[in-house]
């Protein structure tokens, strides 16, 4: 049953609390959907948990996580590409589970079966309880399933909806303590990647435009009215310059369009709102403002004033703004691509779903069964259609990352309207502004590596986003909502999800996922057949060469080597990109020299970094002289 919502007098300086039925009230059926969807969620999850790798992907997981276990510290003793929180739970799974690449993946799967509950409960102030369950379905089928390792950007993903949850709560209740809530999940967010910042900032955003939204009695022709609108705008430039900076690397007309846009138009109506509003004296938007904002900065700060302690007590404390700031921009000039081209059929793709979408919501008409027959028959020969011929396929996929950008535009123009807030509680309108806040920064996760699978990381909050819109007017067209819904969790259940990623967002493949390692490490993971027997005859070799040695040197960008074969890493690099370009050979050979080294593997396509340097390829070759190839790796060892 959705929560009923109602706003409330209070002061100025207040909070804006609502009456809210409590949660014992939810019907029996919101309990029995929700189970109903998280069990299939569990079990549809459960069974793709162990399908498909990227070799980088887990063998930087496995070394990190060791190298904390060995008491090393994250960018003070090796390059984690990370912040490092993933390090450390990494290191807790391998503790508890076994040192192989399947226990972060249970561990992140314990995780997401929190986050199916959080996005459940939020969808649902928004739909009843199954457009609640089908949202939530909607959402998961576009998330995890499509790539099961325990990357950053999932705890990206699941400590932004608990956040985005506790943000709802202080909407609704007025209680600030939800905030600090939220600022820990903030906190918790950035420790494991620096992109948790995004959901920082959009609930910097919404409280905003909570403060633009709160009465006040007294005039703004007061004198010193104006301090606070400079502070205000002063904001939203760095708002609007802040996302500019990220993508400025990889900028096109597109990224413009995906990743600008929305936060552009969410600013512009942040500064509209004020605009067309009597607003107090500075002192008491400066409290308003303040007062929502310390406890979520408190949240914020107490995570990541605890992991900073070690730095702290080592004097190490630039090593983790270096490796975490500074080499990140280093990240941008080799792990980038840009989002692709606006081709005519992304265009057509985009305009139709958009008018769909807009006739569902728009039109009061019911729909006949003479419209219903084509839009089934039409999505039908779509689904069928994507298997076959990639143009249908793109057809289908290529307009999912242009609705962010265009439903928090159309979210922006609504909320800017008089005539469609005048039937919004401020409630209402603060619970929308969240969404589309969330949508559009936590949306520069695909930022600056464009390709499809990023897309996932971000999906859940488009989901959120157009239910939240969609609740703006009653008597949106349950059928055209439904068949599409229906439709896109058949097509990336179907069509998505088993192609994988190299070709995700293309064309259709069959599940090719069905080779197991053997390899005892890798466990039990399924991946390509020729990249699993690659994997399964390298790692015997250089075990076998080893000699009793701990230590392999494995390079470029092969960090997974290392791991797989239980072996350590004499450098503090996993990517060679990584590391200073200057003086890197001898760095490199005086690392392999202070170990007992006796055995290297050279990968001769690294997916970043350049190859081999020939001076540092040609001294490897002089220290190991005997070699085999096998695959795309060169294994040397000593005679």
């Amino acid at each position: 049953m959705q929560a009923n919502i109602e706003t409330t007098a209070l002061p100025p300086s207040e909070a804006l609390p609502t009456e809210r039925k409590p949660r014992h009230a939810r019907s029996l059926t919101w309990w029995l959907l929700l189970l109903v969807v998280w069990t299939l969620s569990g079990v549809y999850t459960a069974r793709l948990l162990k399908r498909g790798w990227v070799a980088y992907d887990e063998g930087t997981f496995g070394q990190c996580a060791e190298r904390v276990l060995d008491g090393q510290l994250p960018h003070r003793d090796f390059d984690d590409p990370y912040t490092g929180g993933l390090s450390y739970l990494n290191a807790i799974a391998f503790s508890a589970l076994g040192t192989n690449s399947a226990s972060p993946r249970i561990v992140l799967f314990l995780f997401f079966l929190g986050f199916v509950p959080a996005v459940y409960a939020i969808a649902s102030r928004f739909a009843s309880p199954l457009g609640a369950g089908t949202a939530t379905l909607l959402a998961v089928v576009w998330s995890v399933p499509n790539y099961t390792a325990a990357v950053p950007s999932w705890y990206n993903l699941f400590f932004a909806v608990f956040g985005t949850a506790a943000v709802l709560r202080f909407i609704e209740s007025g209680r600030r303590r939800w905030l600090f809530v939220a600022g820990l999940c903030g906190g918790v967010s950035f420790l494991f990647k620096i992109s948790g910042i995004y959901f920082i900032a959009s609930v910097l955003l919404q409280l905003i435009f909570r403060e633009v939204c709160t009465p006040h009695q007294v005039p703004s022709g007061k004198p010193g009215s104006r301090i606070y609108n400079i502070f205000l705008k002063a904001l939203s430039v760095v708002f609007i310059v802040g996302p500019f900076i990220i993508i400025r690397r990889n900028l096109s007309a597109v990224a413009m369009l995906e990743f600008m846009l929305p936060v552009v138009a969410l600013v512009i109506l942040c500064l509209w709102r004020d605009s067309r509003r009597e607003a107090g004296p500075p002192g008491q938007r400066f409290v308003s403002l303040f007062r929502a904002l310390l406890p979520f900065a408190a949240g914020v700060a107490l995570p990541v004033s605890l992991f900073l302690v070690p730095y702290l007590r080592s004097g190490s404390l630039w090593a983790f703004f270096n490796g975490v700031f500074l080499m990140s921009i280093r990240r941008l000039d080799f792990a980038a691509r840009r989002p692709a081209e606006l081709r005519l059929i992304r265009v057509v793709a985009t305009l139709t779903l958009a008018g769909l979408l807009t006739r569902a919501i728009a039109v009061r008409a019911p729909i006949t069964w003479s419209k219903r027959v084509p839009l089934l028959v039409g999505l039908g020969f779509l689904f069928l259609a994507s298997a076959r011929f990639p143009l249908v396929y793109q057809f289908a996929w290529g307009p999912l990352t242009l609705l962010i950008p265009l439903a928090v535009l159309a979210g922006s123009i609504l909320l800017a309207m008089a005539r469609v807030t005048k039937g919004l509680s401020v409630v209402r309108q603060q619970q929308i502004m969240l969404l589309l806040s969330v949508a559009a920064l936590c949306g520069l996760i695909q930022v600056p590596f464009s390709v499809a699978n990023y897309f996932c990381y971000a999906a859940p909050f488009l989901v959120l986003a157009l239910l939240a819109l969609l609740s703006i007017r009653e008597g949106a067209s349950r059928f055209v909502l439904g068949a599409l819904a229906v439709f896109y969790i058949a097509f990336a259940v179907f069509r998505s999800t088993p192609t994988f990623l190299a070709f995700m967002g293309n064309r259709y493949l069959r599940d090719q996922q069905i080779h197991q390692l053997t390899i005892v490490r890798a466990g039990g993971l399924r991946v390509y057949p020729s990249e699993g027997e690659e994997y399964d005859r390298l790692i015997p070799v250089v075990l076998d060469h080893a000699g009793g040695s701990r230590f392999v040197y494995c390079a470029p960008d092969c960090p997974e080597v290392a791991f797989l074969a239980g072996l350590r890493n004499p450098t503090r690099t996993l990517f060679d990109f990584l590391d200073q370009p200057a003086e890197h050979t001898q760095r490199a050979l005086q690392a392999i020299g202070s170990h007992p080294v006796n055995v290297i593997a050279i990968l001769s396509e690294p997916p970043f970094s350049n190859p081999m340097s020939a001076d540092l390829h040609a001294a490897l070759r002089e220290q190991f002289p005997e070699y085999t190839q096998i695959g795309r790796f060169e294994v040397r060892w000593r005679r």
